[in-house]
């Protein structure tokens, strides 16, 4: 998702054996090649392009490792040159295993070198820069860019809204030789320019990327998928790792603070208050803190007896220049889950110089916190006289505070007991020094991002298709899991959920926040519902569910306000309409995808309410979600049309209202192919997918991948694996073909007309939402998917399309479940083998001609005729739309075969 004011811009081939997509393997080998070592010329130099036609069928590697992506070390070095302009010297130099680096020459009166690197996929995380030597005063500049096309001098031009760099270019003035590192994330980019924007003579002797997003590499991998498509596996793990960029492991984001001159320098941040604790001593009660500061703009603040940085007592020291505040005061807070209560405020006696250094101690005795300047005592209060909307802090550690454009350095830092014992002390000297505080901007807890460039953000929406990729792929649910706590933590009064948040937010601990509505709509909101839903099905975690219950029975009873007249939910345009078409106009009234979601929030706040041992709320939520599908197909259902209306003022065509409707069963099964097949007619008018909405919707025509996930899965599970297989080619497989913005992951959007990045430079080349055909593959195609919390009972039902063959494996909190299946092309026959967990149960269904078919298992004939025979594990089997479906009782390995 993209949130930039309330939204402006802040986003295929066949199943088998496809020859139009180059491997990345393959797209490394050509970026490898051999490039000139200089070039000096005026006009730009193309060293290599890194695109290569294929003229053969594409082979398919036996081993599903070959396929993954994901960097084998964390300092990442470009593989190729893609042009220079001016005088650059030895610029292959700075590609993975060179040496000597490489010169970069600006001559008063002459052209700015440039030289433009790939890294050969997308990659993100902190910058460097080695400079080796330099003559003059010269400036570099780095730009970065997702895609070739929009590479400028300025990059892409378009920052995040929450994490990361502000800008996609950076610029550094060259005092000395040494390593440079630049300070905030530049989260996802293929492309890195370097150029001196100043004259002058710079050697860099290396360039690189400290990657700092998930690593996980193919051994720790939890589930894999290999099939006879080069294509579709390609898919797969081109899914995958665009997850993987958008997971960010706990205190992975660099933060607002950075070390400086021999002190830590902390930048003001608008997360979390801006307020940064150490890492240890939420137990110290009596002990003396004591550092240096220099305020280098407006305010120095520290806290004392802090267990987060949401709760403690704060101080803040205001320079005799500070515009925000009164000038030489110490003002004093109690802090209590983020609220702020004044403990009033000191006049300092003299003057506090921005730029010149202070000494700071404070002691906390009993009730008693005294604080001294430069020696002197300022200040002394009782704890125990606090205002009424205060509370004490019995205990806790030290940390500091700077909010907005506030910036003060730091250094010498000590804390002592009150019987004179070191509990800590630093001089804040070195950057390892940061590894023992939460510094702000940077995430205390694992969390999953929508983009690696933008947003950079944690949204709902995102999460529903991201948690899926998440347990069939890398398999760690503890990025999805904080994820889901911090949004939960954030509930209003009202029971609103916000959409979106900044990763480095921390769980809000204290009394609901009032107010009725946040970011980001009523969709969004509802999506926490089933995000939550789908990680208990998946990893069958009820101790989580059971903490985030109170937060699902408020969040559904906010729901059931906006219900109107007619029974259906009725969205405010302005107020709760907006979704995932950001770029388009929000959506008031009786929006029909609003409602089958709020459907499918009833129903999983049901089987919420069952795990959390609430029957009586289930069985109503189930009998509302009942009454809500009578209403959306009474009302929301154009009977001439054959398909739902985007609402009841718009009568035009939906893609997301019909795929849902479809995939959660608001639609009955007997219009399901009617639907899909008159879904296709209206808006599969692109090369490139489908139209998000018809013509007469007047909405933005950009093929949306988060929507056709969703379309994706609802063909596969109507058995329309034909489309389905069309759908992953336009859509999918055009994103992973080569081309000037192919990143190796998935885009935010395309644009119908060309097959161009949707919104241009603003689009996402990494966005997590787009990733549903990594999980769909591995549950429709592979066929694994969950019955019951935590897979104690499973299905195995392949959809094979026309491949000839697929295995694969899906993780279980139970152990693996392994399948392979065979399609003997020309023939009837189909061999399917699963290896079940112990502890569980599940259904093995496979594909048959017709019911009069023989099926053996582990070469026992146990379905004949129509008749079934029990053997030991299998206890039952029935025929059912070409499927023969066998219920198997105990783990082992299970060689079905049909004829």
């Amino acid at each position: 998702m993209n949130i930039y004011g309330r939204r402006q811009l802040p986003r295929r081939r066949s199943w088998a054996g496809a020859a139009i997509s180059l491997g990345l393997t393959l797209i490394l080998a050509t970026l490898a090649q051999p490039m000139a070592a200089s070039a000096t010329a005026a006009a730009p130099t193309l060293v290599s392009t890194g695109y290569a036609a294929r003229s053969k069928a594409p082979r398919v590697p036996s081993d599903w490792r070959e396929y993954v992506q994901s960097p084998k070390r964390s300092d990442l070095c470009p593989v190729s040159v893609v042009s220079t302009s001016g005088s650059v010297e030895g610029a292959r130099n700075l590609l993975c295993g060179g040496s000597g680096g490489a010169t970069l020459t600006y001559a008063d009166g002459g052209q700015a070198p440039t030289l433009l690197l790939d890294y050969g996929q997308e990659v993100g995380g902190l910058p460097y820069f080695d400079v080796a030597a330099k003559s003059g005063t010269p400036t570099l500049k780095a730009a970065y860019s997702e895609g070739l096309q929009y590479m400028s001098p300025s990059g892409d031009g378009s920052p995040p809204w929450a994490d990361g760099d502000s800008s996609r270019s950076n610029t550094y003035p060259i005092s000395g030789l040494g390593t440079i590192t630049n300070p905030s994330a530049q989260g996802g980019e293929r492309y890195q320019q370097i150029t001196l924007s100043t004259p002058g003579r710079l050697t860099l002797s290396k360039v690189g990327i400290n990657y700092i997003a998930d690593r996980t590499q193919a051994d720790g991998y939890g589930g894999h998928f290999l099939s006879s498509s080069d294509e579709l596996n390609k898919i797969w793990y081109a899914g995958a790792y665009t997850l993987q960029t958008n997971l960010v492991p706990a205190n992975s984001l660099p933060g607002s603070w950075s070390v400086q001159d021999g002190a830590l320098n902390a930048g003001g941040s608008k997360v979390n208050d801006g307020a940064g604790v150490l890492n240890r001593g939420a137990s110290w009660i009596d002990y003396t803190t004591t550092f240096r500061t220099r305020i280098l703009h407006n305010q120095a603040g520290w806290m004392v007896r802090a267990q987060n940085s949401q709760n403690g007592y704060l101080f803040i020291l205001n320079d005799s220049t500070d515009t925000g505040g009164t000038p030489n005061t110490l003002q004093k807070f109690d802090v209590r889950d983020g609220a702020y209560t004044s403990l009033g405020s000191v006049a300092l006696q003299s003057p506090v110089d921005e730029g010149t250094w202070h000494t700071v101690a404070t002691t906390a005795s009993g009730t008693s916190i005294t604080i001294s300047l430069d020696g002197r005592q300022i200040d002394r209060f009782d704890t125990s006289a606090l205002p009424s909307s205060a509370a004490a802090s019995p205990a806790g550690t030290i940390g500091f505070r700077e909010f907005g454009d506030e910036t003060a350095a730091f250094k010498d830092l000590t804390v002592v007991s009150s019987t004179g014992t070191k509990l800590y002390s630093t001089p804040l000297s070195t950057p390892a020094a940061l590894a023992d505080f939460t510094p702000p901007g940077s995430n205390a807890v694992a969390s999953v991002l929508d983009g690696a460039r933008r947003d950079r953000a944690i949204w709902s929406g995102d999460i529903l298709i991201e948690g899926l990729t998440d347990y069939y792929s890398v398999n760690n649910p503890e990025y999805i899991k904080q994820s889901l706590n911090l949004l939960g933590s954030r509930q209003l009064s009202s029971g609103f959920v916000p959409g979106a948040l900044h990763p480095a937010t921390v769980p809000h601990l204290g009394p609901l926040t009032p107010g009725d509505t946040t970011t980001y709509s009523a969709t969004y909101s509802m999506y926490f519902v089933s995000g939550l839903a789908s990680y208990y099905l998946h990893t069958g975690d009820k101790d989580f569910v059971t903490k985030q219950w109170p937060a699902v029975k408020r969040e559904i009873a906010w729901n059931a306000t906006r219900l109107d007249a007619n029974g259906l939910f009725s969205t405010r345009a302005g107020v709760d309409g907006a979704d995932w078409n950001f770029y388009d106009s929000d959506k008031g009234g009786e929006v029909s995808a609003y409602n089958v979601l709020y459907y499918k929030t009833l129903l999983d706040g049901a089987a919420l309410a069952t795990a959390a041992g609430e029957a009586s709320q289930a069985a109503a939520y189930k009998a509302n979600a009942e009454t809500l599908k009578t209403r959306i197909n009474e009302r929301l259902y154009d009977s001439k049309r054959g398909l739902y209306r985007i609402s009841d003022t718009q009568s035009g065509v939906a893609q997301d209202a019909n795929a849902l409707a479809v995939l959660y069963g608001v639609a009955p099964a007997s219009r399901h192919e009617e639907i899909l097949a008159k879904l296709k007619s209206a808006l599969w008018s692109s090369p490139y997918g489908p139209l998000p909405f018809s013509s007469d919707a007047g909405n933005k025509d950009l093929v949306s991948p988060f929507i056709s996930g969703f379309e994706l899965q609802a063909r596969l599970a109507a058995g329309d694996t034909a489309n389905a297989k069309e759908l992953l080619h336009n859509v999918w497989g055009h994103m992973i073909a080569p081309g000037p913005n192919r990143t190796g992951t998935m885009w935010e959007n395309i644009s119908a007309k060309d097959g161009t990045p949707g919104l241009e430079s603003g689009t996402s080349l990494s966005h997590g939402w787009s990733t549903a055909p990594t999980s769909a593959l591995s549950s429709f195609v592979l066929g694994v998917r969950p019955d019951a919390p935590g897979y104690t009972s499973w299905t195995v039902q392949p959809h094979p399309g026309d491949l000839t063959w697929t295995r694969g494996r899906v993780p279980t909190p139970h152990g693996d479940i392994d399948v392979r299946w065979t399609a003997r092309t020309g023939t009837d026959r189909f061999s399917l083998t699963v290896k079940a967990p112990r502890t569980t149960s599940g259904t093995i269904a496979i594909p048959v001609s017709d019911k009069a078919s023989t099926v053996a298992v582990n070469g026992k004939v146990v379905w004949r005729h129509g008749t079934f025979a029990a053997m030991p594990g299998v206890t039952g089997g029935h025929f059912e739309s070409g499927y023969v479906y066998l219920e198997v009782k105990q783990q082992g390995n299970y060689e079905v075969t049909s004829r």
